[in-house]
């Protein structure tokens, strides 16, 4: 046997062990989810069916590995599913991970945000079956789970995030509408979020001045009128007195356990990880209200080592660092009061 055929024996090889482990995957999850009275077979070929938009015949061509999937498939497949592929592929060396961008199309803001947030739902609602599921995360800037309830300051990011993006004339903070189905669905993230047993969160110290300054930025070009600062100080003091709860109780009101962290550090942008039930979502939030996801375990432990690590220069402000808590919320305070002032 040549070099070629050597080389061709092994692609077959190679194809051959792709195949076979997402199939196996695909199987695993279906099985799991479908709670149908069908066969095994049946159930598979149902679901595949129903995400491809293809034949029974198409799908079970594809399963016996006459037909591969194709690479658009896979990702549909696995976004559906909410599995990895790394794994499947072979994107195991250090370097190697594939992750999923959320960028979200600022023409069509209301639609695109709300199947996000509607995929991060399923994957959350997933994890908390787990009775030890956990949440890290260091923000450099508000965290989005605890202001997407607040119906402007939501409002207010998506439309930030609109006019920076969009390069139509801007509209006034007004007469940007956000749907009342998407309003609903934030909310519903909120509540899905506040259900992880135990969560790990740190904060940079000037979390309400990025966002006071974004404000008043939008303000200064006409955008906003004193009616909106109003409002958006108002729920503003709410949310500041919502997280000092928080870090006083060391809970959402349930029996969940929130540990809130002070970091004396600049945090140079903010990641996030939650698990629970065999699955590791890592979150990296860039691009306004975008983010990019990795289920690959090395990004698992890059994301957890570094989150760790900036436990070491954080205060915690829960059930401890009495002074220190009582400081920082007082600033904050002060701080948004400078609106309207």
């Amino acid at each position: 046997m040549n070099n070629q055929e050597f080389n061709n024996v092994r692609e077959r090889k190679n194809e051959n062990s792709v195949h076979n482990k997402l199939i196996s995957t695909i199987k695993a999850v279906i099985v799991e989810k479908e709670t149908q009275a069908k066969s095994e077979k049946e159930k598979i070929a149902s679901v595949l069916s129903d995400i491809l938009c293809l034949g029974k015949e198409s799908v079970y061509r594809r399963l016996r590995g006459e037909v591969r999937f194709s690479f658009e498939e896979v990702a549909l497949i696995s976004r559906t599913l909410s599995f990895s592929v790394d794994n499947i592929i072979g994107a195991q060396a250090n370097e190697k991970a594939i992750f999923e961008i959320n960028n979200i199309d600022a023409l069509q803001i209301n639609p695109a945000y709300k199947k996000r947030l509607e995929n991060h739902i399923k994957i959350i609602k997933k994890i908390n079956k787990d009775k030890n599921s956990h949440l890290k995360c260091a923000y450099s800037n508000l965290p989005f789970f605890f202001y997407l309830h607040y119906d402007n300051l939501a409002k207010f990011k998506m439309f930030k995030n609109a006019y920076q993006i969009n390069k139509s004339h801007p509209l006034p903070f007004k007469e940007f509408v956000i749907e009342k189905e998407l309003v609903n669905i934030q909310k519903l993230f909120v509540s899905e979020m506040r259900k992880i047993r135990h969560s790990s969160i740190i904060i940079s110290q000037d979390i309400f001045t990025s966002i006071i300054r974004e404000i008043n930025y939008f303000y200064n070009l006409n955008l906003l009128d004193d009616d909106d600062l109003l409002t958006l100080k108002e729920e503003l003091h709410s949310l500041r007195d919502e997280l000092y709860s928080y870090a006083v109780s060391g809970q959402y009101g349930n029996d969940t356990e929130i540990y809130l962290y002070l970091s004396n550090v600049d945090i140079e942008a903010s990641y996030l990880l939650i698990e629970g039930d065999g699955i590791s979502q890592a979150h990296l939030a860039i691009y306004g209200i975008n983010g990019i996801d990795s289920q690959n375990k090395n990004i698992r432990d890059v994301h957890n080592e570094w989150i760790e690590s900036l436990k070491r220069y954080s205060t915690l402000i829960t059930f401890g660092g009495e002074i220190q808590r009582h400081k920082f919320f007082k600033e904050q305070k002060n701080i948004i009061n400078t609106l309207l002032s």
